[in-house]
């Protein structure tokens, strides 16, 4: 008989996905590598054999409208700084070329007749209109003005943003990352979220039984994203995480709006370390920003392979990386986030990429 990790190679390279339309297609990697996967998977399945799913992933079933679903909690110790409207305000405000306008020669000449902040500028006689509504803004802490503002101005990955993000508590923060089945129209196997908040990570994963449990783990987590004052955090989620999940509502016909302030880590990565580094992926810049090398890490590429296995042979072993490489994605994911805003407990930069 094939070895499962082939079989389900084979499997899926045929066409044989039980769920008629959503075959992935399978992309071998260097041959060490794949090696590398095999023997983790032989590992999985030999060391789970005639285990129960609940026995390994000790969670809880959640019942929502659309049916049941698993998730498993964790926590570990990290924080981030507090909300800060002052400092946030102080940095937005100093910004003249938030005024339409305004561009950076003039600014400086603006500044050097004393006009040293937007407030200021309310008492100029060209620019006093617009400043006063950015001004309104700022006091009121309309926050997804603001950003749209910065956006528009300057760019998506413009470090006042992060400076705006001051004006929300650690609480409102929503880290996400999904696990999927392929890269396109295919089921979602895992959502994770995480929370910082009390000087400790939380994360919650959904974690699918079985494929038809999809719509029942996006509608669990759909009061936490469309919470009053979330702001979503990311990982190049604005090209995949957040429209694969709105793709997925859409075919169980799932209403929701997923309109929430998104903060995606990526383009203020690439914009900070980009130059330093050869690549921005996730986990390069686990190990050249946090200093962390993962042990028996699952490729992202290589879950469709593993979550077969689970299906066909109901060994939970081979989904035991799934989760793990989930839920430290989520935590470097918070780390970054950190890290890029300066807040103290993010962790330390190597001097060669400060």
């Amino acid at each position: 008989m094939a070895h499962p990790f082939v079989q389900a190679a084979r499997l899926r390279q045929a066409g044989e996905y039980e769920d008629a339309g959503e075959n992935t297609r399978f992309v071998p990697g260097p041959r060490s590598e794949y090696a590398r996967i095999r023997r983790l998977c032989d590992d999985l399945v030999a060391g789970y054999r005639g285990r129960a799913f609940e026995d390994v992933f000790c969670g809880r079933e959640v019942i929502c409208s659309a049916g049941g679903c698993w998730v498993l909690e964790s926590r570990e110790a990290m924080d981030l700084d507090g909300r800060d409207p002052g400092r946030a305000a102080a940095a937005i405000l100093s910004d003249l070329t938030l005024v339409h306008g305004i561009g950076r020669v003039t600014e400086r000449r603006l500044k050097g007749r004393g006009y040293r902040t937007v407030a200021d500028l309310v008492r100029h006689p060209r620019y006093h209109d617009e400043a006063a509504r950015l001004l309104d803004s700022v006091t009121e802490g309309n926050v997804r003005d603001i950003s749209d503002l910065i956006g528009r101005r300057h760019h998506r990955s413009d470090p006042l943003l992060l400076e705006a993000s001051r004006f929300h508590a650690p609480g409102d923060f929503v880290f996400l990352d999904i696990e999927t089945l392929g890269l396109f129209s295919r089921p979602i196997i895992l959502i994770g979220l995480a929370r910082v908040e009390g000087g400790s990570i939380t994360t919650r994963q959904y974690l699918l039984r079985s494929v038809v449990e999809e719509a029942a783990a996006l509608t669990a987590v759909l009061p936490t994203l469309e919470a009053e004052g979330a702001v979503l955090v990311t990982f190049n989620g604005r090209a995949f995480d957040l429209p694969y999940i709105r793709e997925r509502l859409g075919r169980h016909g799932i209403p929701a709006g997923l309109d929430m302030p998104h903060v995606d880590v990526l383009h203020f990565a690439r914009r900070r370390w980009g130059d330093s580094l050869a690549t921005c992926r996730l986990g390069a810049l686990e190990t050249a920003v946090l200093g962390l090398a993962r042990e028996n890490d699952l490729p992202g590429s290589m879950v469709p392979e593993f979550y077969d296995i689970y299906r066909r042979t109901g060994n939970p072993g081979p989904l035991v990386p799934v989760v793990e490489h989930n839920r430290q994605d989520l935590i470097s994911l918070a780390r970054l986030f950190a890290l890029l805003r300066g807040d103290g407990n993010g962790g330390t930069i190597p001097d060669a990429l400060r």
